[in-house]
């Protein structure tokens, strides 16, 4: 976690709650690439995998009424999944002096019904 001076990303997202975040909430499988590592796949559900699809489309504001700190911690000690958060001062529409905002750092892509089978 490093502070930074700028803004955060411009598409980075507020999290109001579990609707903001996308829909499925089903068990499905994911892959995981990192340099100098092999891939990974796993299975997330519920609102481990809203998060994980959110993070796939946009970082996301780290303080939440939703608690997704709960979400992004067993990502990345269960998963490996890399995502880092970035630390920000004044936001504006809050008024903390300090904020963070989870990147996703790992590429992770959906595993399909085929490759599924596959393995």
């Amino acid at each position: 976690m490093t502070e930074q001076n700028t803004r955060p990303p411009s598409n980075a997202k507020r999290v109001y709650r579990w609707t903001d975040l996308p829909a499925a909430t089903e068990a499905a499988a994911y892959r995981v690439y990192d340099p100098d590592q092999e891939p990974r796949t796993f299975v997330v559900s519920k609102h481990m995998r809203q998060v994980l699809e959110g993070l796939m489309q946009h970082p996301i504001y780290a303080a939440s009424y939703c608690r997704i700190s709960d979400q992004v911690l067993p990502l990345r000690r269960d998963h490996g999944v890399s995502i880092c958060c970035d630390m920000f001062s004044n936001d504006v529409e809050t008024g903390r002096s300090r904020f963070g905002v989870y990147v996703l750092e790992s590429k992770v892509e959906r595993v399909t019904h085929n490759e599924e089978d596959a393995a």
